[in-house]
């Protein structure tokens, strides 16, 4: 056949995963050869569509010979082959082929499969170019044998750690020190803490991670730290200057008006008038300032008001000529510098962070080196790199395999580099007369922010291949293979719905399409919703069955229930509110999901078929925390997540025990689970308030010998010679976990958790438990298929999912970029600063419609309004019978009123003639009721129910002697109460506080009210030593732990700063014995800062815990050779 390069336009519900399975098999059962199948790259965007479609090509193959099939199975496989074969008669030009023999050929390569799995390419993106990195690290220049990193957050905080340290280690960093110094002072300036720079760096340096910044991160990894310093000197006197100017020529104004005595409303347009927009440029500049009634004064040449004097009228005629040059010299540098100063103050706040992205990226080079880690964002920048400049063969030989056919799903999700780096692929398959092909729906593309590219598919689609490498830095590497490739495209659509009812199809429609031809300054929009977006159903598919409605809630209103059925509001009161209560607009939503839910069940509908969709994580929450209190069961991502499971919870509150022995909270943490989840009962009054006294006990024994008769014995002692699996394996055991509160698949993912980590990190538990806070968010466990309970999710996560009954709350997010959103533009020469900086980062503002950036601002808003809109099409898109919006009401006739979601789904029902303002809800579709539920469950479930785990110490007996040599439970019990004592002193300004304080740590719960009396003299030790009396006296000045910041926003933190009358400071650290040198040095530095505060005597004072001993010296800098 002649080489093809097949386009498929997509929609929601049109069968895309079937067309792929179709074109696969077609090419797989073409040949004789049942190993040809070896030559097709099928490539999905996740892993669970790349299973998904693996398990349709193995089902369709084995379906074939299967004689069993009868019913519908048997048709729609009967069906499919049928139109394998069609398809091979005519497009591979082998007429004579018969039915028969396709089954055989389907029988070989069923077999061939199998037992050559390994080859079966259908896979992730990810997965596939992880092959290709694999195969030539070398050439990439990255380490053999290296481990693929998918945590972005703990690298980039290793990263912002590494550059900082290097900050206060390297004298040669001392560029670096002054540019992060200087960042911290301008957060400082704006109110911000200067705390907040490691995480504002780890978090902008997500850009290094983004493909999306890649063309941009090349042409700032040209400058230096030093080309940063001096393009912001530039770019700053530039602003400065313009500022300069103007407010000179303003301030001239404004002087001879007031030198000649005249009043503000003694001139035209009194206060509003010319007066005032003098005043304004020198009271908060702002270049875009404009005054219509000044320029009206100007232009008119009428000065003087109606309430002017003789005296004012006089003045005025004398100096309206000065006032009328100084106006137009204004509006002239106005007109000529607006553009460039307003770009120039948004780029100037973030060209510090811009500035150390280089070094941080230097940072994460060197983490990588030094663990043997590249992260998987690497990959395809690597790939690019070669494959723009070397041939085909080249890189793709060494995976061992020449593919002729490409299959790609999901295209609208594609990269701009994931599409580059498979071009020379599908470039050389097409060469060799093959069929490739696409598939992708850009009204789906809801994943901008991870790289994904809408307009790739639009305009493969359409043959505009220009625009896809148009004002691209790889334009000239790229434009080629696309004008061999645009030679071969063929387009198709996909557009008939077979998942939704006929009305619902019709909606959508008719909405997104009301909605794109209403936005006409939008023209991809118009490109994406055109007139062939619209879906259809199949022939025969029967109507009438859909239900459909729109409602409206807002803040502010009665507790009365609607009558979903005729869409009314009715006199009965939701369950828990009063008459004259009112509900708001969370509130309202909620008890409306919870009346759609009853309705769908109470008309046939199993809970298992209903799903609830929101735009945000925040939203999802809100629904299931308040359906979990209504008795439901749901399936949410807080209810597959790990942290909320009760059987971790009870895990790691035992692992910070056995970490912290001390900690109050975990042991009182555990306890309660323990009763809650083993027991199955919660505790009473005097088991709690057993509890809370275990929770204090200064000794663990307690603790662990209440559990010990209650029949669970821990051996706590030896728990620190078990690994953390091993530790698991035991609290699992000794607890019987398995079984508790249905939640063995949350104690399964979790040893695989403890057993990734531990390969992958370290066996120490104080890590883990660190790893553990930062990370418990993100895990959980796969969505259980044998539940029978309502999903609750992202409309993120329900892409490319179906349910037969979809309610969509909360529809009001807006269409517009966050107001913290930021662009990365490409400047033009004229703010380039001598050409080098080539590229601005700028939050995302009006004004920039007013500078150079104006067309990529302009389509930033373009995809954001798209991005947004998709994310209402994927959302109304996933039912099958049933579809419930609910909108937040405002006065959408307001010139200002949002344009959200809530704004459009108005607008439409205004076109369609049903608007009514004090109208709510509006049912557009009344369907039959369910008699059965839509969604059986398929699979067949195996749960297990025990636990195969041996205590091998049972099997293994070692003799412990390390207690009789080492008593560590007395150290362990000096180093508590000298923590208790630091803690306590440094609550005492003056020792007549010393009483007071200790009673509040007991109020506090840091102490004992048994403790008291030991702690007590302890203190008075410290109070009453001869050496030390002094330094806790009213007539000193003191200060306990506060923080010292050097230049190089280092912090310094002495335990107590006593400031003497006559201008002399002493520095006092507590420490515990033995002396050690580093306790001098780290005094010794915090006096160097004092006396850079000019402090002329500075004493330094180290006071030993236990041995009462006190090491004390005068400060001397040391002078330099």
């Amino acid at each position: 056949m002649p080489s093809t390069f097949k386009i498929y336009s997509s929609s929601a519900g049109s069968g895309k995963t079937y067309q792929l399975t179709k074109e696969y098999l077609k090419l797989a059962l073409q040949s004789e050869d049942p190993s040809y199948y070896k030559n097709i790259l099928a490539i999905t965007f996740t892993n669970d569509a790349a299973q998904e479609m693996k398990n349709r090509i193995l089902g369709a193959l084995r379906s074939f010979n299967e004689s069993h099939l009868t019913g519908k199975a048997k048709v729609e496989s009967d069906d499919l082959l049928l139109n394998i074969l069609k398809g091979i008669q005519g497009i591979y030009d082998q007429p004579f082929l018969t039915e028969a023999q396709l089954r055989g050929r389907a029988a070989r390569v069923f077999d061939h499969l199998l037992f050559h799995y390994s080859e079966f390419a259908v896979s992730t993106i990810d997965s596939f170019v992880n092959r290709v990195v694999s195969a030539f690290t070398t050439e990439l220049k990255l380490p053999h044998n290296f481990e693929v990193d998918m945590d972005a957050q703990t690298l980039l905080s290793t990263a912002v750690s590494l550059l900082l340290n290097k900050v206060n280690t390297q004298k040669e960093n001392r560029l670096l020190a002054e540019t992060l110094q200087q960042y911290a002072l301008e957060k400082a300036e704006e109110g911000r803490s200067w705390n907040v720079l490691p995480d504002e760096l780890a978090d902008f340096a997500r850009n290094l991670l983004n493909e999306q910044t890649y063309e941009h991160l090349l042409d700032i990894g040209q400058l230096t730290l030093q080309d940063f310093k001096k393009i912001r000197s530039e770019l700053y006197t530039q602003k400065v200057e313009v500022e300069k100017r103007i407010q000179t020529l303003a301030q001239e104004a404004s002087d001879l008006i007031d030198r000649h005595g005249i009043m503000p409303e003694e001139m035209s347009y009194g206060k509003n008038g010319i007066y005032s927009y003098f005043r304004k440029w020198n009271s908060g500049f702002d270049i875009t300032i404009a005054n219509s009634n000044a320029a009206k004064t100007v232009n008119d040449d009428k000065w003087a008001s109606a309430k002017a004097s003789t005296g004012a009228k006089v003045a005025l005629d004398q100096i309206k000529p000065r006032l009328a040059e100084l106006y137009r010299g204004i509006e002239e540098l106005q007109e000529r510098e607006t553009q460039n100063h307003i770009l120039i103050s948004a780029m100037l706040p973030h060209l510090y962070k811009l500035s150390v992205l280089s070094e941080l990226d230097r940072c994460i080079q060197e983490i990588k080196l030094d663990k043997n880690l590249v992260h998987i964002s690497e990959f395809n920048k690597r790939i690019t790199e070669i494959v723009l400049q070397e041939p085909i063969p080249f890189i793709y030989e060494r995976l061992g395999e020449r593919y002729q056919h490409i299959l790609i799903d999901e295209f609208q999700d594609t990269s701009v580099l994931q599409w580059n780096n498979l071009l020379p692929l599908v470039e050389n398959a097409l060469a060799g007369d093959n069929f490739n092909m696409v598939v992708g729906d850009a009204k789906q593309a809801i994943y901008g922010w991870r790289g994904g590219e809408m307009e790739q598919i639009l305009h493969l689609h359409r043959n505009q291949t220009h625009h896809l490498y148009q004002n691209s830095r790889f334009e000239e590497n790229v434009a080629p293979r696309y004008d061999t490739l645009r030679w071969t495209l063929t387009p198709d659509h996909l557009n008939t719905n077979y998942r939704s009812a006929p009305e619902i199809i019709t909606f959508n429609n008719e909405l997104f399409g009301f909605i794109s031809q209403s936005n006409p300054q939008f023209p991809l929009l118009q490109a994406i919703y055109d007139e062939q977006f619209g879906q259809k159903s199949p022939e025969g598919k029967e109507t009438g069955k859909a239900h459909l409605q729109v409602l409206f809630t807002k803040d502010e209103v009665p507790p009365y229930k609607h009558d979903l059925d005729t869409c009314r509001p009715t006199e009965e009161i939701y369950e828990g509110y009063a008459e004259d209560d009112l509900l708001t607009y969370q509130e309202s939503t909620l008890q409306l999901v919870l009346q759609m839910v009853q309705q769908a069940q109470s008309e046939g509908y199993a809970p298992r078929d209903i799903a609830i969709l929101s735009r945000t994580n925040r939203n999802s929450k809100l629904v299931a925390n308040f359906l979990k209190q209504k008795k439901y069961d749901i399936i949410s991502q807080d209810s597959l997540s790990l942290q909320f499971a009760e059987v971790i919870n009870l895990i790691i509150a035992f692992f910070r025990i056995l970490n912290q022995p001390a900690n109050s909270l975990a042991r009182s943490q555990a306890l309660y689970l323990v009763y809650k989840v083993v027991h199955q009962e919660l505790p009473d009054n005097a088991t709690t308030g057993k509890i809370a006294e275990l929770a204090i006990e200064p000794s663990i024994d307690p603790f662990f010998r209440f559990l010990q008769k209650q029949g669970f014995d821990l051996a706590y002692r030896d728990a620190g010679n078990l690994s953390i699996y091993e530790l698991t394996e035991k609290l699992i055991r000794v607890f019987d976990l398995l079984g508790k509160n249905n939640e063995c698949e949350y104690l399964f993912r979790f040893l695989d958790l403890i057993l990734e980590y531990t390969l992958k990190y370290s066996n120490n538990l104080n890590n883990f438990l660190q790893y553990w806070d930062l990370h418990k968010e993100n895990l959980s466990i796969n969505t259980p298929k044998d539940r029978d309970a309502i999903t609750i999710t992202s409309i993120h996560k329900s892409k490319g999912l179906d349910y037969p009954v979809v309610i969509v709350p909360f529809c009001d997010w807006s269409l517009e970029p966050q107001t913290s959103s930021l662009l990365w533009g490409t400047l033009p020469e004229s703010v380039a600063a001598g050409g080098k900086l080539r590229t601005a980062v700028v939050t995302l503002n009006k004004k920039l419609e007013q500078t150079a950036l104006h067309e990529q601002y302009a389509q930033k808003l373009e995809k954001t309004f798209i991005e947004n809109l998709n994310m209402l099409y994927v959302a109304l898109t996933r039912p099958v019978d049933r579809l419930y919006l609910i909108g937040k009401a405002q006065d959408f006739k307001k010139a200002n009123a949002q344009k959200n979601v809530s704004y459009w789904l108005y607008r439409y029902l205004e076109s369609k003639e049903l608007w009514q303002e004090s109208q709510f809800c509006y049912q557009l579709a009344k369907g039959a009721q369910q008699a059965v539920s839509h969604k059986p469950i398929t699979e067949e479930v195996y749960v297990l129910d025990k636990f195969t785990s041996a205590d091998w110490a049972q099997n293994l007996k070692l003799k412990q002697h390390a207690n009789n040599v080492f008593d560590f439970e007395t150290q362990q019990e000096h180093r508590r109460w000298n923590r208790k004592l630091h803690y306590a002193l440094a609550r005492i300004t003056y020792a007549e506080e010393a009483p007071k304080a200790l009673r509040q740590l007991v109020h506090q719960g840091i102490i004992s009210q048994r403790e008291l009396p030991t702690l007590t003299q302890m203190v008075q030790h410290v109070l009453e030593h001869p050496q030390m009396k002094r330094y806790f006296s009213r007539a000193m000045t003191v200060e306990n732990e506060r923080e010292v910041l050097d230049v190089r926003t280092n912090r310094y933190k002495p335990d107590r700063i006593v400031f003497g009358e006559n201008g002399d400071v002493t520095l006092i650290d507590y420490k515990l014995p033995p002396a050690k040198d580093e306790y001098m040095n780290n005094l010794n530095s915090y006096a160097a800062l004092f006396r850079e505060l000019v402090f002329s005597k500075i004493t330094c004072v180290v006071y030993y815990f236990e041995e009462e001993r006190v090491e004390e010296w005068e400060f001397v800098e040391e002078v330099a050779d």
